[in-house]
């Protein structure tokens, strides 16, 4: 008889056990839809960032080609994107040119082309705040404001 009082308490210990093991599995799996959706998230802020500042890259050569001795265009973009840092780097060796926006954390990395017919600086500098100049050798140059 006293066999039935240890067979609830084994009943009671692997329910828990069980439960323990399925919460466990729930919590995992839904951490890795939480960092998939935040790399889609970044890639997508970059995607909208790279394409802003290749825009301004192309209304600032614009107005090179025009004539304009004094080019600077502003552009106001966020620091940060869903949370994590980025960098930009022009890329003038590829044809066409490129832009290249980096995050470290989740580590993404996008690349917008864009036209210009006046040269570009290649460079890197951290995402924020740019101004696009024109320098004194005719060129253009983007910086961190």
């Amino acid at each position: 008889m006293d066999d039935r009082a240890t067979s609830v308490q084994i009943g009671y210990t692997l329910s828990l056990a069980i439960t323990a093991v399925l919460i466990s599995g729930v919590l995992i799996t839904a951490g890795g839809v939480v960092d998939s959706r935040q790399e889609q998230t970044v890639r997508s802020e970059l995607t909208v960032v790279g394409e802003r500042i290749a825009a301004d890259l192309m209304t600032a050569d614009r107005l090179a080609t025009a004539g304009g001795s004094e080019v600077r265009v502003d552009v106001s973009l966020p620091a940060r994107v869903a949370g994590a840092s980025y960098r930009v780097t022009v890329d003038t060796s590829a044809s066409p040119p490129r832009l290249v926006l980096t995050s470290d954390d989740p580590s993404v990395t996008v690349t917008v082309a864009f036209d210009s017919t006046t040269a570009v600086d290649a460079g890197t500098i951290a995402g924020g705040d740019l101004r696009i100049v024109l320098t004194p050798s005719d060129t253009l140059e983007v910086r961190s404001t």
